[in-house]
């Protein structure tokens, strides 16, 4: 299946947009990446949802298809990816959004506004804080970056987040950031400085907004964005879900089969509501479940889930 693609203008930008349609689907997602990414790392994901949801993908201005659009130069700021992503949302109305790594703070700072027709959202790969192994990680990237030494960008990468890909996804990333320019790096630098110049109370103020169910996924080997820093996001989301994929790292369903099929059970389980306008109970397999809300809407069936109370968790 090939995707409808178009460009839409969004203020002063033109955003390359691809739309994959089946006949028969009544609702769609929208899918925002990490930095650097473009729509091609959502293969996995478009093969296993696209027979249950029309989907939405997009290159931010800096990057991919929608690079050769726009006029080289210049910053994007972090609320100038919201604007795009709420413009997008208005534009098409899908009743769904996954994001996945560094594209879970352009997601959750939308959610804070409350877009109208989204009615769930998954936040993968995506923790409420730096730990110490994901700081000393885009650290040592930025100084890298400022160096242009953008081979050992890749290398790093591999090294770090990617430590559990496969060898031939290994090689596709560093071939795709070897081959980048400075302003994508220096956008992608920009980004991570606007990260670690936001504190805890900022979030926190957007994340007390969010008034739909969120899935936060996790794999049970990432380091840098693990299960357990995340599951705070539970004492201000009201109605959060909290995943643990078993042999999983921060790349999840690209890093292994096991993975992907995993995955794919929890999207679609999750999903399955908003696709079918049903809240009947659905069973996800082999993945760990924390749920930290007391008005559950789904039986969470597997070998090793667990509901935990809700906690105080200090910030």
């Amino acid at each position: 299946m090939k995707p409808s693609t178009e460009l839409v203008q969004v203020k002063e930008y033109r955003i390359y947009v691809e739309q994959y349609r089946r006949e028969g689907n009544r609702k769609s997602i929208i899918l925002i990446n990490g930095a650097l990414a473009t729509t091609g790392s959502f293969n996995h994901c478009v093969k296993y949802l696209r027979d249950d949801l029309d989907i939405i993908l997009f290159d931010l201005p800096f990057t991919g298809q929608s690079r050769p659009h726009n006029p080289a130069g210049g910053i994007i700021t972090k609320d100038e990816e919201v604007e795009i992503l709420l413009a997008l949302i208005d534009r098409y109305r899908p009743q769904s959004l996954l994001s996945v790594s560094w594209g879970g703070y352009a997601a959750m700072m939308a959610l804070a506004r409350r877009p109208l027709s989204i009615e769930r959202a998954v936040v993968a790969s995506f923790s409420s804080h730096l730990n110490e192994p994901m700081r000393n990680y885009v650290s040592k990237a930025r100084d890298l970056v400022m160096a242009e030494r953008f081979g050992d960008v890749a290398k790093l990468m591999n090294d770090e987040v990617g430590r559990f890909l496969p060898k031939l996804l290994k090689h596709v990333n560093h071939r795709h950031l070897s081959s980048l320019d400075s302003r994508e790096y220096h956008q992608a630098c920009f980004h991570i400085e606007q990260i670690l110049s936001l504190d805890d109370e900022d979030y926190t103020d957007l994340y007390r907004k969010i008034d739909v169910p969120v899935l936060f996924v996790n794999g049970e080997l990432d380091e840098h964005t693990s299960p357990e820093a995340v599951r705070e996001l539970g004492n201000y989301i009201d109605g959060s879900r909290f995943c643990t994929l078993p042999d999983a790292g921060h790349f999840l369903d690209l890093e292994n089969r096991g993975a992907r099929r995993r995955m794919q059970q929890v999207l679609k389980d999750f999903l399955m509501p908003a696709i079918c306008d049903s809240d009947e109970p659905t069973s996800y397999h082999d993945a760990r479940f924390d749920v930290v809300d007391h008005d559950m809407s789904y039986v969470l069936k597997s070998p090793i889930s667990s509901r935990l109370p809700r906690q105080s968790m200090g910030r």
